[in-house]
Formats: C-alpha cells, structure tokens, sequence
C-alpha cells in the first residue's frame, strides 16, 4: 500500500512538472479547554483541554484547480503525562472550480467534519448537525477517510462525502458512513431567504474476519426533511434570526439479533438569533428515543450527539466572539443539555489560528483580508 501511494505520488508530481505549478501551504491550529458538568452517564462529567494542529504542503496547477496536498493532523491533550496524543495523516487530491461552485477531494481530508448546532449555512468546510457527528468526536477526528463533493450554487447546494472510520481486520469491524445534505435556498443576498433541506446519512458495522456466532452486520440509516427561514437586519449579514423545523428519523437493524428494522421517528426545530458578536441558538428534539442500540454498540456504531437517545433533547448556546481577525479568533460558549431524565452544563474557550499562502501575501503587502477566517471557527 504504501509502495503504491509512493508510486502515485511521484507520478502526480511528475505530471505537474510539465505545466506550470504553484506551491500551496497552511498552517491550522486549534486550541480548547471545555468543562462539562452532567447527570447522565451517556455524557459523563469531563474536562477537554487540547492542542490541535494541522501543516500542510502541497502543489496546484491550471489556477490552482489540481491540488496535491499532504501533511498530518497532531491532537495533543494537555493532561499530567501528555499521554493519549494522536497523530493522522493527511494526503489527499483537490479540484476546485470557483466558478461553476464545485469542490471534489479524495484521499485523508483533514480538518474537514465541522459540528454544526445551528442547523444553517453552506459556507466553509462542511457544515454536519449534531445528530451526525458530536462535539467529543469532532476533536479527535476531525478528518475524512474518503472523498468529499461539495456543490454550492445559487440556489441549491450539495455536500457529500464517504468516511471509511476502520477497514476490516481479523479483530476488527468494519465502518464506514455516506452521507448527504441537498438543499435549495430561495436567494443568496436577500433579507429573507427561504430554504428547503434534507439529510441523508447511511452507517454500517460489518464483522470482524475471526468473528464469533453472535456477531453480526449492524445497519443504520438517517433521514431528515428540514424547512427553515432566516431574515438578516442588516447588509453585514451579522445581525439575523434563524427558523428551522422538520423531522428526524433513523433505520436501524440488527442483523445478529431479531433482524428486524427499528423506525424511531421525531419533530427536531431550531431557532436561533445573532447580533454582531453574538449568537444564541435553541435546538429541540422530541418523540421517539433515536439511536436505539446505542446502548449495545455505543460510538463503534453511532457518531452522533448521544442525547439523542432520548425522547425529548434541548440544547441551547450562547456563543461570544470575543475577537475575529484573518487569520485568528477566540470564541466562548455556554451550552445547556436538558433531556427528560437529566441536565448539563458545558463551558467552552476556544482559540483558532489559521495562516496559508495567500493570506500570508496579503499580509505582506499590507493589504486588508475580510472580516474573520476563511473558514469558521470549527468549535
């Protein structure tokens, strides 16, 4: 395998040597402390405080179109011993089309899955609500092993991506996840944008190769039709009010017990506000407990929120940008979880530091980016 990427990756930077090529590079580091006080086991009291960061190195062609870009992602908690430390690799290939709104990658994408508890926005990296992807797994693994389509237009936008989280060993399931969000929106600079949503995810646990009789293929599927609205007070688009609503349903089977499919189905909404540097977000879920071999397979299985499984879930965030510039921010949040068996309070300061090429030229030549990151503050 590795003889084989080798070889691609000589071929790759042969191809680009004849045609003109530019040097491309970044630099992306998070920095969080998070403390969380619960009542529930499913999200046991803990206090995250890590280091991330991510360089990158690469080469682009035809206007930065073809990418080639590697490099790793290193997560470091900051505990007694500094035990517990991750390091991912990232090597991976980049089309981008600014004109037509069409990015494809393939390959270990880094810092790519972004939680997403407001529920809106196509800008940026992905953008992955909380049912699909929670908050203690997006710090340690941020990335994709897989590829990754994003198509934004005018009207409609598509993410999609394939993330294979273990190939299959003698010891070892099986994972993987396709997921994909369609959306249709009514304008891009308007006041009041109307758009139209829906999510859908598929997860699956094969066997392990040496795998004992009461192992078996676990399958779970999501699907989630969304309406929302949102009016902007302001040309800066700072300033707004957000509604959403819809429904959450999943499709899960276990193949090695009674095989039969479970359809827990809810009302999941979202109203949210911001103005300037502020923003408060309320997201509620109510009916049927989601997730219901959680309490068999747990995260093997399920990389969503785990208060979804219960039947009623409300999460609100306060959410302070204490300083924005190009290529750095500091946010705080207060995140509230209430479900009807328990509550929780999360604090949260998180720093971003992001520097790449171009913004280092413009830095150079004293020019002034735009307000705030390229890409929004992941945490």
């Amino acid at each position: 395998m590795r003889n084989c990427l080798l070889a691609i990756l000589m071929a790759t930077m042969s191809a680009l040597t004849l045609s003109s090529q530019e040097l491309e590079w970044s630099v992306d580091m998070n920095a969080v402390f998070n403390n969380r006080e619960s009542e529930t086991a499913l999200a046991p009291s803990s206090t995250n405080i890590f280091t991330r960061i991510t360089p990158q190195i690469g080469v682009s062609m035809d206007s930065t179109r073809h990418r080639i870009m590697g490099g790793a992602t290193w997560y470091q908690p900051m505990n007694d011993h500094m035990h517990g430390y991750k390091v991912l690799p990232a090597l991976y290939y980049r089309y981008e089309d600014r004109k037509k709104g069409y990015v494809f990658k393939f390959g270990m994408i880094p810092n790519e899955l972004k939680v997403n508890t407001l529920n809106v926005g196509t800008q940026g990296n992905v953008s992955v609500p909380s049912f699909l992807f929670n908050d203690s797994i997006s710090y340690v693994r941020p990335n994709i092993n897989g590829f990754l389509i994003k198509v934004d237009k005018k009207h409609f936008w598509l993410h999609s991506w394939l993330d294979w989280r273990q190939i299959q060993t003698n010891n070892r399931r099986e994972a993987f996840q396709v997921v994909g969000i369609l959306g249709w929106k009514s304008s891009i600079r308007s006041d009041n944008i109307f758009d139209i949503s829906a999510i859908l995810s598929y997860n699956h646990l094969a066997k392990s190769k040496q795998h004992n009789d009461d192992q078996g293929v676990v399958d779970n599927a999501i699907f989630s039709p969304q309406i929302g609205f949102v009016h902007f007070f302001n040309k800066s688009y700072d300033s707004f009010i957000r509604l959403q609503a819809g429904a959450l349903m999943s499709f899960d089977r276990d193949r090695s017990a009674d095989n039969k499919w479970q359809v827990p189905i809810g009302f999941i909404g979202t109203v949210a506000g911001g103005w300037k540097w502020l923003r408060l977000t309320e997201n509620i879920y109510a009916g049927q407990r989601q997730m219901p071999l959680y309490d068999k397979y747990a995260s093997l299985l399920y990389q969503g929120d785990q208060f979804y499984h219960n039947k009623f879930y409300s999460r609100t965030d306060l959410v302070a940008t204490i300083f924005q510039r190009d290529f750095v921010n500091l946010e705080a949040r207060l995140s509230f979880h209430a479900t009807d068996k328990s509550t929780s309070f999360w604090q949260q300061l998180a720093v971003r530091f992001y520097l790449d090429q171009n913004l280092w030229r413009n830095h150079k030549k004293g020019r002034k980016g735009t307000k705030g990151l390229p890409l929004q503050s992941q945490f």
